[in-house]
């Protein structure tokens, strides 16, 4: 980033910091570098309305969690893109993937009508699923098929919630 980007983005986050909202809510929007100035104030409301929701919590935890994953396993140099349920096994991974399956048209053409609230307020559906993948689910296995998989549904998790904000930086 320029000079000129990192001091108009410090300077945003002032005057929205002066508006009332919190740290956390300004940099899980500003860390996605928003193109658009004008829609930052909506997506921060979405972000007031996800974390509102009793699912919020859970899930900001669970996405650190996966962005951690996704983090160390890159550094591992492991590729994981496109999820597909044949190579899943578990039938907590496949409810995962089968709820982000039917979650994703749905908050797609909420995002896309610049329906930020409604659009993270879909994916508080995940939170029994993703509960139920940590709880049983063993990511980063011997299996190099099994492991990509698992990765790759993580990796789209983390893609679909964090468009309007990295939901991970609301996380304590």
């Amino acid at each position: 980033h320029s000079d000129l980007e990192i001091f108009l983005r410090d300077r945003l986050a002032g005057l929205l910091k002066d508006r009332g909202y919190s740290p956390q809510e300004i940099d899980s929007v500003l860390s996605k570098n928003p193109s658009r100035i004008d829609l930052v104030l909506p997506q921060l409301e979405a972000v007031r309305a996800f974390l509102a929701l009793p699912e919020a919590a859970s899930l900001a935890a669970a996405n650190k969690r996966v962005a951690n994953i996704l983090r160390q396993a890159a550094a591992k140099g492991e590729s994981f893109i496109n999820a597909d349920i044949v190579d899943l096994k578990e039938p907590a991974e496949r409810s995962l993937f089968e709820a982000l399956q039917s979650v994703s048209g749905p908050a797609q053409a909420l995002f896309s009508k610049g329906d930020f609230s409604g659009y993270l307020t879909t994916f508080a559906a995940l939170k029994l699923p993703v509960d139920a993948f940590f709880d049983s689910v063993m990511v980063m296995v011997e299996d190099a098929d099994l492991r990509r998989n698992r990765l790759a549904l993580l990796a789209d998790l983390r893609a679909a919630m964090n468009r309007v904000a990295d939901i991970s930086k609301l996380a304590p």
